[in-house]
């Protein structure tokens, strides 16, 4: 195989896009038949010029895409034409199985050829360089710009927060501003270290703007912790009006934003962050892979604004010199692979096929009380109902969001999980006539 061949229509595609097309048009030619051993790893490494990581990421979507498998010691091997191209759609009920399978392969594929990381220890502190450039082109491709240099990745979502927690902020706010309902474990981390800080509540409709102003202009306020998209508990997401306007404010006052996108993903619409319309670094910006693949995946990544990264990476090499290396690895496999956006693709269509079902049962079952879809459930609002009492100790499985409370609940929402929907829907009408 010549490089001039590779090149030859394809001088706008990167390495990896320029490997996969190649093998994939000499199997679809029949110059690689059904059952033929590709060239190894190293030897395809040297024809394209490239390194061997680039190579596997080009085998494992050739493999994802059944074109081609693994024989034990031996090699990658092309599989036949009726084979290849199954139906790949996703029809499980764990939203999280196909994802947890696809991420499986991307660890074993890590654990190849790894020397260099497996038996030495990693010196960036900023996470796997190799990480943080996949994340960065997958944040791109949503609209979320960021230099490799901004990010840092941390073992999970908690440890974040608890560093930001710790470290010094320009400014002189001590207090951390967060809305009512929230993150359970933001509540916890502020409980447990007794830290000092300030609520603000939030709604199905949103915050009152004037209320955050007072806050803001305290002169007490550290940082202001927000769910902007998918808001948990309550399902919410501010408009670009009012995350502008927020924005606004914190740019009078200098007040600093940390934004947790934990289901970002889940957007259809991938609308415009607080990060994307920041303007003076003012904006923390997080991005959970736990949520986005399989909750025991304790990866996060932060886009962290220069005033504050220096004093963050010191304090995470504390707590964490290099957070799970071999899983760092995976997950860039697993996002340069596409595997990433395809269980995202399938989880919309799990997603919309949910909210299908919801209004159906909706329809089916109608109560007089205001109703919200969710990701993974219903929304209810309780502000009318009598007999809440009687519904927290009924044999039904509901969420009451205790714990996204620092202080006391007040019991005004709750979330029924879709698989218990219906019942619920029939005790309250029952309850309601």
């Amino acid at each position: 195989m010549k490089q001039n061949q590779v090149r030859s229509g394809m001088k706008q595609e990167s390495k990896y896009e320029q490997v996969v097309h190649y093998l994939k048009e000499e199997i679809e030619s029949g110059k690689l038949q059904t059952g033929s051993r590709l060239p190894s790893i190293r030897k395809l490494s040297q024809d394209f010029h490239c390194s061997k990581d680039t190579i596997q990421r080009a085998l494992l979507e050739l493999r994802y895409e059944k074109y081609i498998y693994p024989k034990p010691q031996s090699g990658y091997y092309v599989l036949e034409q009726q084979t290849r191209h199954e139906d790949l759609l996703i029809s499980v009920n764990d939203e999280h199985l196909a994802a947890y399978d696809d991420f499986r392969l991307c660890v074993n594929e890590s654990l190849i050829g790894r020397e260099n990381y497996l038996y030495n220890y990693y010196e960036q502190l900023e996470g796997l360089e190799e990480l943080r450039q996949s994340v960065q082109t997958l944040l791109f491709d949503q609209a979320i710009y960021s230099k490799s240099d901004q990010l840092v990745i941390t073992t999970g979502t908690q440890q974040a927060l608890f560093i930001l927690s710790q470290i010094d902020f320009p400014g002189k706010g001590q207090e951390i501003l967060v809305e009512q309902p929230t993150y359970h474990r933001m509540n916890q981390l502020l409980l447990a270290q007794n830290l000092p800080y300030q609520t603000i509540e939030r709604r199905v409709n949103g915050i009152d703007l004037k209320e955050l102003e007072d806050h803001f202009k305290s002169g007490k306020v550290k940082f202001f912790y927000t769910i902007p998209r998918f808001h948990y508990p309550l399902g919410h997401s501010y408009s670009e009006e009012e995350k502008r306007a927020i924005l606004d404010l914190a740019t009078k006052y200098q007040i600093y934003i940390v934004e947790d996108d934990y289901l970002g993903d889940l957007d259809p619409k991938l609308g415009q962050t607080f990060h994307y319309l920041d303007q003076h670094d003012l904006v923390i910006y997080i991005k959970s892979f736990s949520t986005s693949i399989f909750p025991a995946l304790r990866i996060t990544a932060l886009i962290l604004p220069n005033a504050i990264k220096e004093a963050f990476v010191t304090y995470k090499n504390i707590l964490d010199y290099d957070n799970n290396l071999i899983m760092q690895k995976a997950l860039s496999l697993y996002i340069d692979s596409q595997l990433f956006e395809k269980n995202r693709l399938a989880r919309l269509a799990l997603q919309e096929k949910s909210q299908r079902h919801i209004q159906q049962l909706l329809k089916n079952h109608p109560i007089p009380l205001p109703c919200y879809p969710l990701h993974d459930g219903l929304l209810i609002d309780l502000r009318n109902y009598a007999k809440i009492a009687s519904l927290k100790h009924s044999s039904l499985n509901l969420d009451f969001f205790e714990s996204s409370y620092i202080r006391t609940c007040p019991y005004q929402y709750v979330k029924v999980p879709i698989e218990n929907l219906e019942a619920t829907l029939k005790y309250l009408k029952t309850e309601l006539d």
